[in-house]
């Protein structure tokens, strides 16, 4: 990969994790919005409709491994600039989300990497890193964005925010468009006051087809769609090989592919967090995004 489509990948990279900032599907929430405390998500009708048991069945086969790595083919856009590269992708349940990007499919140059309390991206062309909290970014926390963000689109899992436990199909309201359903979290249950999330579910197989997110409190002016198809088999359940991410913010439209191959579920990895070489210089984000004014 040349150095400039490098530049490229990753300002196109945190200009999209900053976009989505605005975006909200954390498993967390401070107490005052979590309403967990207030409805039980485990009772679930033993006289269920056609939609409910497609529902049930996304829930029932939603994928338990707990960490899953792949080769992956990385596309990303924005406005009248594209870049793409080949790369690497590790996760682990609950611990970290990581995309190393390669160069002739055997040196790194580059990695993103998420965990619970920060991002991290590190670029080894020009030996320089970002490193910010969670709650460091005015925008994420204010937003209230978390890796669990992050690890409910990756893992291609259903979401109510504001909840704190995984949901259960009386958690969400069904209604039937064409051959797919549109499935939206109750309002009892989830925190609207920040977020409108839509998801499309395919009956025949079930599974989770579509997800569609734009904050409700007019304070952001985005909308963001996170599409998944080639379905395979990972740890022999459904998968997503292809996801890609649309975000528009006004005027600013972003995107993102992550092809993946040689997917495979891996229990036994060990610790993947990444120490920052010495002699790396560290930037900020306002920093890198300003490459994309160049």
């Amino acid at each position: 990969m040349k150095r400039t489509s490098f530049i490229v990948c990753y300002t196109l990279f945190i200009a999209l994790t900053l976009v989505l900032a605005g975006c909200r599907s954390s498993k967390k929430a401070p107490k005052d919005t979590d309403v967990t405390s207030e409805v039980s998500t485990s009772q679930v009708s033993t006289r269920q409709t056609a939609e409910e048991r497609a529902l049930s069945s996304i829930i029932a086969t939603q994928q338990t491994a707990k960490g899953l790595r792949s080769r992956v083919g990385i596309k990303l856009r924005y406005g009248s600039k594209s870049a793409s590269a080949s790369g690497q992708m590790k996760m682990k349940r609950d611990e970290i989300i990581q995309v190393t990007v390669m160069a002739l499919g055997i040196m790194e140059v580059g990695r993103l990497e998420l965990t619970p309390s920060q991002l991290l991206v590190i670029d080894r062309v020009n030996k320089q890193y970002i490193q910010v909290g969670w709650r460091d970014v005015p925008e994420l926390a204010e937003a209230g964005i978390d890796f669990s963000t992050f690890q409910a689109l990756f893992w291609n899992e259903l979401f109510v925010p504001g909840m704190s436990t995984s949901p259960a199909v009386t958690d969400f309201d069904i209604t039937k468009e064409s051959s797919t359903l549109v499935v939206t979290p109750k309002t009892s249950r989830a925190n609207t006051k920040k977020l409108v999330t839509s998801f499309h579910v395919g009956t025949s197989p079930a599974q989770l087809q579509q997800t569609r997110v734009a904050p409700s409190d007019g304070r952001y002016n985005m909308s963001f769609l996170c599409t998944y198809s080639d379905w395979g088999k990972l740890d022999g359940k459904h998968f997503p090989k292809s996801m890609y991410l649309s975000v528009g913010e006004g005027s600013k439209n972003y995107s993102l592919t992550l092809d993946h191959s040689s997917l495979q579920a891996d229990e036994q990895m060990g610790d993947l967090t990444s120490r920052v070489p010495s002699g790396y210089k560290r930037v900020t984000l306002e920093q890198i995004m300003r490459m994309l004014t160049k």
